[in-house]
């Protein structure tokens, strides 16, 4: 049995042929094994997507002049917000570090999603039928709803970034960072692959959620239909089907087990679109946990017994002010309003 390849070598192998085409290096016989790299794995193209959007990012950096800097063009404060986000990159870090100097032009794009598209096409994968890939993000605190050209629907969560590319027999994401939900068209030909981490989503015709956070597993919530989930770090063990109402965590080395969701718990979830959270019985401290997602200010809790109390009701997901003013009230405590800070004390 042939030994699959680890995340670091599907990025690594990625960024080489990406670094070979923007060169304009391949023969027609270097193209037809192209071609077959990315059809042997089905992280593959979603790698060469990445690493083929990065290399253009750079390019349109370097397009501004040799005098330019990508830190100073970013912005003193913008660049410390990139140092917080560092960790969102994540497999994609071996991709840059294996074309020198790659890494400047994708975070020029992280702390500036308002530059122009990247459009990957590349007439030296043709055959690869590479027909778009796009790149989408949201900034800290908006939502965003992309309608593709076959139907489908993605909706963006707070400071998300995702990779979109077609090809004639398969319609595949990259989940970059963040959460996005997925209203999949049918299409028995083409079916619909999101990647996230190591951690594929396989569907047909459905509805579901990925989630990709800092230091977290992915994690997937099915709406409608169903979705096979493949975990690669689990050697041997074959996709894990999960029907509607069903949540998975595909954490490091563990068995993916589907775990039942009430369809109340899932509309409750997914409030975020309308740019709204909603809590029911969540402690006070995981609901401060949870604003920190949509905005820069931050609720400080200096009380242990106040950071376990409960907290029910739904409120504007950017107003962490808002939110602890409500809180402070409901719990009998003091909410002080500083620069960037709320401190919730008894």
């Amino acid at each position: 049995m042939t030994q699959r390849q680890t995340s670091r070598a599907v990025d690594d192998a990625a960024a080489q042929w990406a670094a070979r085409v923007d060169r304009g290096e391949l023969t027609p016989q270097d193209e037809r094994a192209l071609e077959e790299w990315l059809s042997s794995d089905p992280r593959h193209l979603g790698a060469f997507a990445k690493a083929r959007a990065i290399s253009v990012h750079l390019e349109r950096a370097r397009a501004l002049g040799a005098q330019f800097e990508p830190e100073r063009f970013i912005g003193a404060e913008t660049a410390v917000s990139m140092g917080r986000r560092a960790v969102l990159l994540g497999g994609i870090a071996a991709a840059a570090a294996s074309i020198g100097g790659i890494a400047v032009g994708w975070k020029v794009w992280q702390a500036n999603p308002s530059l122009p598209q990247a459009q990957l096409r590349s007439t030296a994968v043709g055959r690869a039928a590479l027909s778009t890939a796009r790149n989408f993000s949201t900034r800290l605190g908006e939502t965003r709803v992309i309608p593709l050209e076959d139907g489908s629907v993605v909706t963006l969560n707070t400071a998300s970034a995702v990779f979109i590319t077609y090809t004639s027999s398969r319609r595949a994401v990259v989940l970059v960072a963040g959460e996005a939900l997925f209203d999949v068209e049918k299409d028995r030909n083409r079916p619909f692959v999101v990647l996230a981490h190591d951690t594929e989503i396989r569907a047909v015709g459905t509805s579901f959620t990925v989630q990709s956070l800092p230091q977290q597993p992915v994690r997937v919530l099915v709406r409608e239909g169903v979705v096979e989930v493949d975990h690669p770090r689990l050697a041997g063990v074959p996709p894990v089907r999960v029907a509607a109402n069903s949540r998975i965590v595909a954490a490091s080395g563990e068995p993916i087990i589907p775990k039942p969701v009430a369809p109340q718990e899932i509309d409750r979830e997914l409030v975020w679109r309308v740019g709204r959270l909603a809590f029911e019985g969540e402690t006070l401290a995981e609901a401060a946990e949870k604003f920190a997602r949509y905005s820069e200010t931050r609720i400080l809790i200096e009380d242990a017994s106040l950071a376990g109390e409960r907290i029910t009701g739904l409120f504007v997901s950017n107003d962490p002010v808002g939110f602890a003013r409500a809180a402070a009230i409901s719990l009998n405590a003091r909410a002080e309003i500083g620069e960037g800070v709320v401190r919730l004390t008894r």
